[in-house]
């Protein structure tokens, strides 16, 4: 069984930096419903509504974001998710 592979990520409000580092998977609240991305997966750009942000780390745990909207973009296994507040 080989290992899974990771990405980078960042998800930042305009006050502070609210989550960095490698996960496994994303699950995001888009405007036209939720979005998954994992490694390797093509570029992207969304607008992000209300809803919850899940990220998995290598080891399965979850953390859960509250997003009241804002961006993201996956590019080159990076993604970055910019909020338009820091509810988190």
């Amino acid at each position: 069984m080989s290992a899974e592979k990771l990405f980078h990520i960042e998800v930042l409000s305009p006050s502070k930096v609210i989550f960095e580092g490698d996960i496994a998977s994303l699950v995001v609240p888009a405007k036209l419903g939720y979005l998954g991305v994992l490694a390797d997966h093509a570029p992207l750009a969304a607008a992000l509504t209300k809803g919850n942000i899940i990220i998995r780390d290598s080891a399965g745990k979850s953390t859960t974001l509250n997003s009241t909207g804002g961006f993201l973009e996956v590019l080159n296994n990076h993604v970055s998710v910019l909020l338009d507040s820091s509810s988190n």
